[in-house]
C-alpha cells in the first residue's frame, strides 16, 4: 500500500495509489481540508478535492491505481 505517484497543480494536486483503501482514507482527508479551505473562499477551479477516478490499466504506470484529488 503507497502513494505511487504525486502530481501537483495551480489549484489542487494528484495523488495516485496502488490500493482502493489507501486512496478512500486520503480521499476522506482530502475532503476535510477542501471543506476547511472551501469555507474561506478558496477556488479550486474545476476540480473537486476527494474526488476519486479508478483506472484498469493506468497509461503511464501500466497497472491498477486510483487517483485521488488532493488540495
Amino acid at each position: 500500500m503507497a502513494c505511487i505517484d504525486v502530481h501537483g497543480g495551480c489549484k489542487v494536486g494528484w495523488e495516485t495509489f496502488d490500493t482502493e483503501a489507501e486512496a478512500v482514507a486520503r480521499a476522506k482527508e482530502a475532503a476535510l481540508q477542501r471543506d476547511r479551505k472551501f469555507a474561506l473562499g478558496f477556488d479550486f477551479g474545476y476540480q473537486w478535492p476527494g474526488a476519486i477516478t479508478h483506472h484498469e490499466l493506468h497509461p503511464r504506470f501500466g497497472v491498477e491505481c486510483w487517483t485521488v484529488i488532493v488540495p
